[in-house]
């Protein structure tokens, strides 16, 4: 059984701007079209039982219609399951996570670099405080992206600094911690609390398959989950690389779908 807890979705007429555009400026392949319906038709091709959608909000007026869509589209589709968009900064904070709250949505995603915010600015004190009140997830971009860009924002120090003051918050950091910053993620990240978990997304191609292997031992299987980072690579590929490494098959079941149990219920 396998799970994934790192794709994203985009209404049509988004995926049709903003997919080609990015392939262009990062020069990056885009096996996916983005549409819940492709999405799930790799999941099928891919043996992926279920998977978390992330929706990325880059402003703060967008969430709410954002959220809206997301949720509609995971009760569509039972094998989705919908986190939040949020931005720190927004005014409505509060009133959208007791919305989302209340639909049974279990986590939020914030994006660093999109968003250009330091997770470790003292005006993120007040998502990360009504996340741990709400009992709530956040997801969370970590590193860099495809581009050299002069500021990165979600440092995995930034991320060390945010756990140290707010350890009970329940955070998963993408990309193993910091995509193209493995090195300082062993400096800072190794001994984050209990609380602190790390997806796979999108590292097969940075990383060859020795380097992920080692920084998954490092950082520990139990707090390692699947993420594929659809539409950005095909969930059956990112998960036949976590099977080739060799992990053992109780490390492999935990980064596949037991920590993701963990994390999410029942539903998993």
């Amino acid at each position: 059984m396998t799970f994934d807890f790192h794709t994203h979705i985009y209404p049509q007429w988004v995926a049709a701007k903003i997919l080609p555009a990015a392939k262009r400026k990062l020069n990056v392949e885009v096996p996916g079209t983005g549409s819940p319906e492709d999405l799930c038709g790799m999941m099928q091709a891919g043996g992926i039982k279920g998977s978390v959608l992330l929706p990325l909000a880059k402003g703060r007026d967008d969430v709410s219609s954002l959220n809206d869509w997301v949720v509609s589209i995971s009760k569509e589709n039972r094998e989705l399951t919908a986190f939040g968009a949020v931005h720190p900064f927004m005014e409505n904070l509060e009133a959208e996570l007791d919305r989302l709250a209340a639909w049974g949505t279990r986590g939020v995603k914030m994006m660093p670099l999109l968003q250009e915010v330091y997770p470790d600015d003292p005006r993120c004190g007040r998502l990360f405080e009504a996340l741990i009140e709400r009992k709530m997830i956040l997801v969370s971009h970590a590193g860099r992206d495809p581009l050299d860009r002069p500021e990165i924002f979600g440092t995995p120090d930034r991320f060390a600094r945010t756990i140290e003051c707010y350890p009970e918050l329940q955070m998963v950091l993408a990309h193993l911690g910091g995509l193209r910053m493995w090195e300082d993620v062993r400096r800072y990240l190794l001994s984050a609390g209990k609380n602190i978990y790390f997806d796979t997304a999108y590292v097969s191609f940075y990383m060859n398959e020795e380097e992920m292997k080692e920084l998954i031992l490092d950082i520990g299987p139990d707090r390692v989950l699947f993420g594929s980072d659809y539409p950005w690579e095909e969930p059956g590929r990112a998960a036949e690389i976590i099977r080739s490494l060799d992990l053992g098959e109780a490390d492999e079941m935990a980064v596949l779908s037991k920590n993701a149990s963990k994390l999410l219920g029942p539903k998993v």
